[in-house]
């Protein structure tokens, strides 16, 4: 069955058993089941095509192989001499970027399976699975942190929203969503647990030579005074004088530091 396939790029099992299971249920889950199912038969027939393009190359590579080391007296294959990978490159880059896409979209549809799957709290207690996922939520924050999706500075859910949809995040870690109070309950634990380590005094938060968001600007080109200076310096908060920067995206200023106070000229409202 295609769900091996699941297992092979996702490190997940989803069995047959329990896509049939989830045909007959009601909501999101017959959808999704039917999304894997699709993505797995898709992604069959694009390696199998991709392994009879491969084949085809392989073939004439071996046939220019055997035209080169043939003796005086030994056949040699006649060579095309319009060119194989002039005929054939193409197809095997875009079967090959076809492979990659739909891979990427099945370990997605993997991620959502889990999330939708009925939660079995683990023995340590609610409060243990609550820092398991904290955990893996910080992790990927760290990741479009340093893929300068999200800028260093980020402190709590209200600016992850800012600038991604923060609920991703609560999906791909996999913290169960039923609407039940025990559900809710466990997702303001971990949104407690996230924006406590966002927050963590000594946590690196992008400042002045070190911020990969291109929409951050750390400098200033006035001084203290308002008059103009010969060189940018970095910028620091006029009142509080932490260090600062201007984010072209939400077109206001900003504490580098997440964990720095408010002051009269900065307010995060989170």
């Amino acid at each position: 069955m295609t769900l091996r396939l699941v297992r092979k790029y996702t490190g997940h099992d989803i069995t047959d058993d329990a896509i049939a299971a989830a045909r007959q249920a009601s909501g999101t889950l017959p959808v999704l089941a039917a999304a894997i199912v699709d993505t797995c038969y898709a992604l069959t027939s694009t390696e199998a095509n991709l392994a009879r393009c491969a084949d085809t190359i392989a073939g004439h590579l071996a046939d220019v192989r055997r035209a080169l080391s043939a003796g005086p007296d030994e056949p040699a294959p006649t060579l095309d001499p319009l060119g194989v990978l002039q005929a054939y490159g193409p197809r095997l880059t875009a079967l090959t970027v076809q492979r990659a896409t739909q891979i990427s979209h099945l370990h997605a549809l993997a991620q959502i399976w889990l999330a939708h799957q009925p939660h079995q709290p683990p023995a340590a207690g609610r409060a243990e699975q609550a820092r398991h996922f904290a955990e893996r939520i910080v992790a990927a924050i760290d990741e479009d942190i340093s893929a300068g999706t999200v800028p260093g500075g980020i402190g709590s859910f209200v600016d992850l929203h800012r600038y991604v949809d923060a609920n991703d995040y609560l999906i791909v870690a996999g913290v169960p969503y039923d609407g039940t109070a025990d559900s809710i309950d466990v997702a303001v634990a971990v949104q407690g647990l996230v924006v406590a380590s966002l927050r963590t005094p000594g946590r690196p938060f992008c400042t002045h030579g070190t911020c990969r968001f291109a929409a951050h600007d750390h400098t200033t080109s006035q001084g203290p005074d308002g008059a103009d200076l010969d060189a940018a310096v970095p910028l620091r908060c006029r009142h509080c004088d932490q260090p600062a920067h201007y984010d072209r995206r939400l077109e206001e200023y900003r504490h580098d530091d997440p964990a720095a106070p408010d002051c009269f000229l900065v307010d995060r409202d989170d």
